[in-house]
């Protein structure tokens, strides 16, 4: 690392001056009125598959909303008769889509962790912002996730989403937001606690990326990162083709693909008893897909393992020791059964000492849009009012 990127600012014990940095800035300021509040702060976690929402009044900090909704743009299909859908919309979104997915043409916005669709990525930030604003007249600064080291294209991409929705928005790397989102500041005098701000990797294992962050306690440059385009969606495809090649005569949806993942996902030996109905012509069927599974989720580990090696490297190399004690996984796929053992095995056999890999738990879906709130309510005014979208 540079001298210039060890004179970043520490992050402090509290959230109250987060120093975010100019290039990360985008922002609109807007007075407006509304029943609920005069002026909403929010965090958002816009992901591949789930994204999560999490919103304060910036005058009281009462919670405005915390939610995790599908991140699906649903059309309705052309001749669709009167009263088939709800309210007869022309667009559903969330959950409500998915239940009338019969009738609707499905669009996911994101593909990869990043926006494929701007247009239904903006319709669905929009619905995101109804959510929290019904009355629309509220005004919104949001911290929004993005994934590391997201390239120009794609951060423009999300600047087009949310402008004209939110009246300002600062995107941050998605890892340093869900460690920030995961630390427990109540518990930051404790000898005993780890800080996972002070010396951590986090690895953030979404949907359409798997996102590497060393973080020490200042806010992480490009340096520190690493995105790597192999995730859930990548376990998902090569089960499903796993499944087709083993049971020729069935016919499998993704979706289903999907639930069987989450489920029954695993790394390291094989394991069986597994077993799954499936239609066969109609009529249902009973696998076995344990093998399958296994193979797909060990492809994940396999790449997780290759580029944390090349992250590790990135760290300063006095910090290294006590970095490798503080590997957390977050994000869907750290859930899937046995990763850090197996990840942690890994490490050992390449001659990498004491390693921990820790998994930061149940409530991944939250920790990203946790963090982004805090950063959003420790932003000060100028950093909202410095750039437009």
């Amino acid at each position: 690392m540079s001298s210039e990127e060890l004179t970043q600012p520490e992050l402090p014990s509290t959230p109250d001056a987060v120093d975010v940095p100019a290039e990360t800035e985008n922002a609109v300021t807007e007075p407006a009125v509304g029943d609920q509040s005069n002026y909403i702060i929010v965090g958002l976690d816009l992901g591949t598959n789930t994204s999560c929402i999490q919103a304060v009044d910036a005058a009281t900090g009462n919670e405005v909303c915390n939610t995790v909704v599908p991140t699906i743009v649903g059309y309705a299909d052309r001749g669709i008769l009167a009263g088939i859908l709800p309210d007869d919309s022309a667009e559903l979104f969330g959950t409500e889509a998915l239940r009338n997915e019969l009738h609707l043409r499905i669009s996911r916005p994101l593909k990869n962790g990043v926006i494929e669709d701007v247009d239904a990525a903006a319709k669905f930030v929009k619905h995101l912002r109804d959510i929290v604003d019904p009355g629309g007249k509220a005004t919104i600064h949001a911290v929004v996730g993005i994934p590391s080291n997201t390239d120009e294209e794609a951060k423009d991409n999300v600047q087009k989403a949310v402008s004209g929705i939110f009246d300002s928005a600062i995107l941050v790397p998605e890892p340093f937001l869900a460690a920030y989102g995961f630390r427990d500041e109540s518990r930051l005098k404790d000898p005993e606690y780890v800080d996972p701000v002070k010396n951590s990797l986090f690895i953030d294992i979404g949907a359409g990326t798997t996102d590497y962050c060393i973080i020490q306690g200042y806010f992480p440059t490009p340096e520190d990162q690493l995105s790597m385009p192999i995730a859930g969606e990548n376990v998902d495809e090569q089960l499903e083709k796993g499944l087709a090649e083993a049971y020729p005569d069935t016919r499998i949806s993704l979706n289903k693909v999907r639930e069987y993942k989450e489920k029954y996902s695993y790394v390291g030996e094989p394991q069986y008893g597994m077993k799954v109905r499936v239609p066969v012509g109609g009529k249902p069927r009973t696998i076995e897909i344990g093998k399958q599974i296994g193979e797909a989720c060990n492809m994940l580990l396999e790449n997780v393992f290759q580029s944390l090696e090349k992250v590790i490297p990135m760290a300063r190399p006095d910090s290294v020791f006590e970095l490798l004690q503080n590997i957390i996984l977050t994000g869907g796929g750290s859930m899937i059964e046995n990763l850090p053992e197996e990840l942690q095995r890994l490490l050992l056999e390449s001659g990498y000492e004491n390693p921990r890999v820790l998994v930061a738990g149940q409530d991944f879906k939250t920790f990203v849009a946790n963090g982004a709130l805090k950063v959003a309510q420790a932003a000060r005014p100028e950093q909202w009012a410095n750039s437009k979208v």
